[in-house]
């Protein structure tokens, strides 16, 4: 039996079909977006702007929690550091969710001072990374009190740590494991990065040592990340400088490269924000860009990001508060970055000049820094909240809508950005017809939507059998399976099946070529499946159309007789492993389906948001989409086949066990 080789074998470059897809749609929008912003020619437009922006950021990450709870801020030690003190403080951000910091504190103050907040990058130790630890320790020596704060899965918060020993990790690996249930749920997990420092601003606003008036703000990397998110969402910062991360989206894109869960706002390539946006949304506050010249974030867009900012601020007559500084050398909060960083804080929150010199402070081990007993809040409150409880806790506050078979329907297409174009003429070219194996055996592809390309291999009953029925098949890995699949595919033909074994975009014949080196859990697909996001659609949407447009193919068919009995006319569906999710949705959209078999489908979506460790590699991005379970989960959908026979083989809870 036959699959296909490189190209449909030799007809069709299809390697980069899908990736390139998604890059024209993202390009549209990135269009649409410079064209709107050259148009900004006053501050109340622009304001507009900023207002939508910042309105569709935090809906994108699910909205931020309202209620002030007590902090219960706690002081666990102090450190004699010569000519400051450090202090560690515990608080709850919210009620028994804990947050580790360390408050950098100058000896000898008599009045109010400015402070900076220093978020983390994606360093397991957090606040006890040298390189952190320096650019704390240099703020301080300048006489700024500084608050360093440990994130969600990171320094003392590692969010899956059970038994003395941590279960997910390291820390990118957890934000996105975590993350994942959150994008079901229409949220991100960095509304709880935000909301922790949110918090920890309230409780410096109670120190008679932090002047409210003038609080900065500064991180690389992961904690570039936090920084441009806080800019975005708390008005209360009077300064930023965020680090090696500040860029443009479509440079980024252009990269391949995939960022944690935290890192993606869904629809931001349509709604943004953009960087841009980010250094904007505290215009004509002092906003300094730092960037280094070798690093996987393309300094271009860096240059253009902040060349977009200047126009805005340039509304203000302010475009001299915004700027950018570079370091040679590759991701890092280097030295370069520490002395511009002490130097633009010295000159907009001292009017001092700026001619800090930075060196090499002395740095302290780990276990001088932690605020907890053993260095871990599970492990000193082992039944505080984590970012897994308060997932949870937020999903069994939504509410259970009428469900109306129409209406259901329409939420899948809504949700998973299913495409409406199908009724383009489809053109199948049969590139091969001939007897494989004592079955009649044909190739085929045709164009699904603009630029896809979707192949499949038609495999005949023998003639002494006859054709009862029509099935689409759609294997995990698609047609590439069929060699292995041998037994199966005959079986099924000796029970007078004809089965179209078909590819989705990105699988089988259709395959994506290698574009990056990730692996687990931030792999191509993953990488891909964000993308879609950011454009407010899904790779599971997409692949749900491309069955669906395999429909449309078999109907187009003269050998499945429409003038014929029934049996003869009908087109079942089978879907097996992650092609279950796409046979599923597609079965739910298109009623003309007479039967349908899924195997190893996942029970419901609720399982995996109520399963603290769940099988990422069964059950990932590529078979999600955001805000699912706001809308529908998959048993709610199962109406919606009622009247044909359907049979679930399998079907797998959240750890992957059959059920």
């Amino acid at each position: 039996m036959q699959i296909f080789s490189s190209c449909v074998d030799g007809y069709y470059d299809v390697s980069n079909q899908m990736i390139a897809d998604l890059h024209h749609r993202a390009t549209e929008n990135f269009r649409q977006q410079e064209l709107e912003k050259s148009a900004f020619d006053s501050i109340e437009a622009f304001e507009l702007h900023r207002k939508r922006v910042r309105d569709h950021f935090l809906k994108a990450i699910g909205e931020l929690p309202t209620e002030r709870t007590s902090l219960n801020a706690q002081c666990t030690g102090k450190l004699d550091r010569g000519n400051y003190i450090i202090e560690k403080i515990l608080y709850e951000s919210l009620p028994n969710f804990f947050v580790t910091s360390l408050l950098y504190v100058p000896k000898g103050i008599t009045e109010p001072q400015p402070t900076i907040v220093f978020v983390h990058g994606h360093a397991d130790n957090a606040k006890a990374f040298p390189q952190y630890q320096k650019v704390c320790i240099d703020l301080v020596e300048n006489g700024f009190v500084v608050m360093a704060i440990d994130p969600p899965g990171q320094g003392e918060r590692f969010q899956y740590f059970e038994n003395g020993e941590r279960k997910i990790g390291g820390c990118t690996t957890e934000h996105t494991h975590a993350g994942l249930r959150f994008t079901l749920c229409g949220a991100s997990i960095a509304r709880h990065f935000i909301w922790d420092v949110i918090r920890g601003l309230d409780y410096l606003e109670t120190r008679l040592e932090v002047d409210p008036d003038r609080i900065g703000l500064t991180g690389n990397s992961g904690g570039g990340t936090q920084a441009s998110f806080l800019m975005m969402s708390e008005s209360r910062f009077a300064a930023a400088m965020p680090c090696t991360f500040i860029m443009t989206l479509e440079s980024y894109m252009k990269t391949g490269q995939p960022q944690d869960s935290e890192q993606i706002v869904p629809g931001c390539f349509v709604h943004g924000p953009d960087h841009d946006d980010y250094i904007t949304a505290i215009a004509p506050k002092p906003v300094r860009v730092g960037a280094v010249n070798y690093d996987f974030f393309p300094i271009e867009g860096s240059f253009e990001a902040v060349a977009r900012a200047k126009k805005i601020y340039a509304l203000y007559s302010a475009d001299d508060k915004v700027d950018i500084v570079t370091a040679p050398c590759q991701h890092e909060y280097s030295i370069e970055l520490r002395q511009a960083c002490v130097n633009f804080f010295k000159m907009h929150f001292r009017n001092e000049l700026p001619n800090f010199q930075a060196s090499d402070p002395n740095i302290l081990p780990d276990q001088s820094l932690w605020v907890t007993p053993s260095g871990q809040v599970l492990e000193h409150y082992p039944k505080s909240r984590t970012v897994f409880d308060l997932n949870l806790e937020r999903f069994r506050t939504f509410n259970e809508s009428e469900r109306k078979i129409e209406d259901l329907r329409e939420r899948v297409i809504s949700v998973l950005g299913v495409e409406d174009n199908r009724k383009a003429e489809i053109h199948a070219r049969v590139i091969s017809d001939q007897v494989i194996d004592g079955y009649r055996t044909e190739k085929i592809f045709f164009i699904g939507s603009t630029d896809i390309v979707l192949t499949g291999v038609m495999i005949h009953p023998k003639e002494e059998i006859g054709v009862e029925r029509t099935e689409l098949v759609i294997f995990e890995n698609g047609t590439n399976e069929i060699p292995d699949r041998k037994e199966w595919l005959i079986n099924r033909l000796n029970s007078g099946v004809r089965l179209f074994v078909f590819d989705v975009r990105g699988i089988g014949g259709v395959a994506n070529r290698k574009f990056n080196r990730s692996g687990y859990p931030h792999a191509a697909e993953y990488k891909l499946a964000c993308d879609a996001m950011m454009l407010g659609i899904s790779t599971l949407g997409l692949r749900t159309f491309d069955v669906l447009r395999g429909y449309d193919y078999l109907r187009t068919r003269s050998d499945i007789d429409w003038t014929c009995c029934e049996a003869k006319r009908e087109i079942s569906i089978y879907g097996g492993g992650k092609s279950a999710f796409y046979a599923y949705f597609a079965s739910v959209i298109e009623v003309g389906f007479s039967s349908a078999v899924f195997e190893d489908l996942l029970i419901s979506y609720q399982d995996l948001v109520e399963t603290k460790y769940y099988d990422g590699q069964r059950f990932h991005l590529d078979v999600m989409a955001w805000g699912i379970l706001q809308r529908f989960d998959l048993p709610d959908l199962e109406i919606c086949l009622a009247g044909r026979e359907v049979q679930f083989i399998n079907r797998r809870n959240a750890k992957g066990k059959i059920v």
